[in-house]
């Protein structure tokens, strides 16, 4: 699907698959967004326009040059937005192109941050001056709202299982698995603010984009700072949970080793006194005895409740 967003009377319009991108007449084009395209209209695009988009191999490149490049037409870059699929999140890749103050952008999913970014430009006053730039720059700012959401999201799910796991001491699978999956949303996430820290750094340091540009870019970084202080934090108490859920495990196999090891102990005196008394040896004088046989077995008893005894004396029962 292709959307072409232009200015008219200075107002935001777009069109769903335009026949053409070029508008008549005062409208004025600031914005192509591909979502999921086919490869027919990523080569329309591409012809009309004289661009050459990151090919989906290419845009999952670390390499430097694959995350953005600058030149004297303009910028090229990519970016990783978190997204909810299939019931788990994943990073999808966003690839931007700002050419002859015109933005494109190519993706391969639907993301909340566009639709609140076309929102949040309709609401403009009329007369706003909208370049594409600034389109780029709140597409951004949009995207790290939404991660600190999302973090703050993962924040409330940690406190949820570190209060059933500090009240309820509960150490089912269950609880070790949704902390690692909240450690892999962490990360998840933590990585994708550092590829839009990257971006920002680069776009700071360009001679193309104007100060008041750099300025909004400067507070976004601030943004990007806090969010990754606030994710660090979040893993270490991740790490915290993780260790005190082995902990308690450990805790509960001592106790059925150590219940084990009573029960060992108390019966090795009766077992050593029947082994005693089943000897077949002839001239044993308990066997002719008429209580041997209640006095072994009160004399078992009692070895048994010995132990037992000096364990509770020791405080280890």
């Amino acid at each position: 699907m292709i959307r072409s967003f232009y200015i008219q009377d200075n107002e935001l319009h777009w069109e769903k698959n335009p026949t053409k991108f070029f508008p008549d007449g005062d409208k004025e084009i600031v914005w192509v967004d591909l979502q999921s395209p086919s490869a027919e209209e990523m080569k329309q695009v591409e012809k009309h326009f004289g661009i050459e988009f990151f090919t989906a191999q290419e845009a999952a490149e670390i390499e430097s040059s694959s995350r953005y490049f600058e030149d004297s037409s303009g910028f090229e870059a990519n970016s990783a937005f978190v997204v909810y699929e299939g019931a788990s999140y994943t990073t999808r890749q966003v690839s931007f192109i700002l050419k002859d103050d015109l933005l494109f952008t190519l993706r391969r999913a639907d993301l909340k941050s566009f639709a609140e970014t076309v929102r949040k430009i309709k609401t403009f006053k009329k007369g706003t001056t909208t370049k594409a730039i600034q389109i780029w720059l709140l597409l951004l700012e949009t995207q790290i709202d939404y991660d600190a959401d999302f973090i703050e999201y993962l924040t409330r799910t940690t406190n949820t299982v570190s209060r059933k796991l500090v009240k309820e001491k509960s150490v089912q699978e269950e609880n070790l698995l949704r902390i690692t999956e909240l450690q892999e949303n962490t990360i998840l996430i933590r990585e994708s603010i550092v590829d839009k820290q990257r971006l920002v750094s680069s776009m700071i340091k360009s001679f193309q984009v104007e100060e008041p540009e750099k300025e909004r870019l400067r507070i976004v970084i601030k943004d990007i700072n806090s969010l990754l202080q606030h994710t660090q934090f979040s893993f270490e108490r991740l790490e915290y949970l993780q260790n005190t859920f082995l902990g308690l495990v450990n805790i509960e196999q001592n106790q059925v080793i150590k219940i084990f090891t009573v029960v060992t102990v108390i019966f090795m005196p009766p077992t050593l006194i029947a082994s005693i008394y089943g000897m077949n040896f002839q001239h044993m004088p308990e066997l002719a005895w008429q209580a041997g046989y209640p006095y072994a077995l009160a004399l078992m008893v009692l070895s048994s409740l010995a132990f037992l005894w000096y364990f509770r004396r020791k405080k280890w029962l």
